[in-house]
């Protein structure tokens, strides 16, 4: 599955995905700007494979968010995050779950 995402300085992280041609704005998702720029990324890249298996997916909103502790993944440090999002269209809420690795995380605080 290709992917593209398109960030401009200034302007709202859109996420397109190949698989189906679905594409997801940060702006269609409340909450979003408590996250991190890696965070959102993977977010915004799950929520346009959702969008392009059910294109009635969405606008989104941000119930919850957990970090927890690193942990060692095959020699890599990895941080879970789990973010608790409700579809409002359907008021449906499930559970996005992705490891953020250091390198991410260093690279974000760099930029």
């Amino acid at each position: 599955m290709e992917r593209s995402l398109k960030e401009e300085p200034g302007e709202p992280i859109v996420v397109k995905s190949k698989m189906g041609k679905a594409t997801v704005n940060e702006t269609e998702i409340r909450g979003i700007e408590e996250l991190t720029p890696v965070e959102k990324k993977h977010l915004l890249l799950q929520l346009s494979r959702d969008r392009a298996k059910d294109s009635s997916a969405g606008p989104w909103e941000i119930a919850e968010v957990r970090r927890e502790e690193w942990k060692t993944v095959k020699a890599t440090l990895v941080q879970p995050v789990e973010i608790d999002i409700r579809d409002t269209g359907k008021n449906e809420l499930f559970r996005v779950w992705f490891d953020i690795t250091k390198l991410e995380r260093e690279i974000e605080s760099v930029t």
